[in-house]
């Protein structure tokens, strides 16, 4: 009798840790992020984020969010995020047997595209060795003779800017990623567009075009 007792005692020791046990494990959570993702990181658009809790011993009493240290509120459906900027997303849930999970992600959203101006350079003018001229429109609205380097003022507020890319024609011609951005035009004779393409990190970029420069530079 008292071996029947104690095996029965020692059932219940296990029963009762086991379920002591499985009333300590924390609930699942999970984060989920509909946007278009840009480079390193960075999205480039509107994003919408919804959470998702479940627990298998007991159902959740709780699932909460907070922005950048404001207020908890409490999830009941997806949300939208529409403005650039950094974003520290905290979130948590809590499950019926107050087992608490937390987490955080910090999420960067950059819409905007880098800013990119010529400086030193602007249609309908002769550009002569470098000096700027009035252009008799003859036959071409906007020339080049001799050597000219071209500059390029190009700036992003956030993400930061990489690189600017220079083309002759459809043609890459050349690339700066540090200021200042500039470009030594070679030796070549023809019309071509002249462009200026400014890429941020986040992906984003911008272009400026001056259309049918005829270049004489031997």
């Amino acid at each position: 009798m008292k071996r029947i007792a104690f095996v029965l005692m020692v059932a219940l020791l296990l029963l009762v840790g086991c379920l002591e046990k499985k009333e300590k494990n924390p609930p699942y959570i999970e984060l989920n992020i509909d946007g278009e993702e840009g480079d390193n990181g960075w999205y480039v658009s509107s994003i919408t984020i919804t959470l998702n809790a479940y627990d298998n011993e007991s159902k959740i009493e709780e699932l909460k969010y907070r922005i950048n240290g404001d207020m908890w509120k409490d999830y009941v459906m997806p949300f939208r995020i529409q403005n650039d900027g950094f974003y520290f997303i905290e979130y948590y849930a809590k499950d019926g047997n107050g087992n608490e999970i937390y987490k955080n992600i910090t999420i960067k959203i950059d819409k905007t595209e880098p800013t990119i101006n010529f400086s030193n350079f602007e249609p309908g003018y002769i550009y002569f060795r470098g000096r700027k001229m009035i252009t008799p429109r003859i036959p071409r609205d906007t020339m080049i003779i001799g050597d000219f380097t071209i500059e390029a003022e190009a700036n992003d507020n956030l993400a930061g800017l990489q690189k600017v890319e220079f083309y002759l024609g459809d043609g890459i011609a050349f690339e700066d990623n540090q200021k200042p951005y500039e470009w030594e035009i070679e030796s070549v004779i023809g019309v071509y567009n002249i462009t200026a393409v400014a890429y941020d990190y986040a992906g984003n970029y911008a272009a400026i075009t001056i259309p049918e420069v005829q270049i004489i530079n031997l």
